[in-house]
């Protein structure tokens, strides 16, 4: 798999939890064992088009940036950790529950280890 491969694929995953926050909030909210409040919904609905936004970002920085792929994807690596961390403190304080949060966690983990293994074979 090449590493602009990578980047679509993750980006494609931010779009489509970014369309499924941002259209329906409310289901969003239920997957995650939250309960739901009008504010969580307008929370809800801002993080999915931040989520969209970032989406097709990381979708298209491989055309625009293809020189220093193995920066970015280091980058997008480390943020992804980030998110494994949160998410995987989240569901150890019971904040969030349920398959898609674990899900989630899964995802992110994978998306982390591939994306700073690729990006430093690719940065030598």
């Amino acid at each position: 798999m090449k590493l602009s491969l990578l980047f679509k694929i993750s980006g494609a995953i931010l779009v489509v939890n970014g369309i499924s926050m941002l259209a329906t909030p409310s289901m969003a909210i239920e997957m995650y064992g939250m309960e739901q409040t009008a504010d969580l919904v307008v929370a809800m609905g801002a993080l999915g088009l931040s989520f969209l936004g970032t989406g097709v970002l990381v979708f298209m920085l491989p055309s625009w940036i293809n020189d220093k792929l193995a920066a970015a994807g280091i980058l997008l690596g480390l943020i992804q950790l980030s998110w494994v961390a949160r998410v995987g403190y989240d569901l150890y304080a019971g904040s969030i529950s349920g398959p898609p949060a674990i899900a989630n966690l899964c995802i992110a983990a994978i998306l982390a280890a591939l994306f700073l293994i690729m990006s430093l074979r690719a940065s030598d």
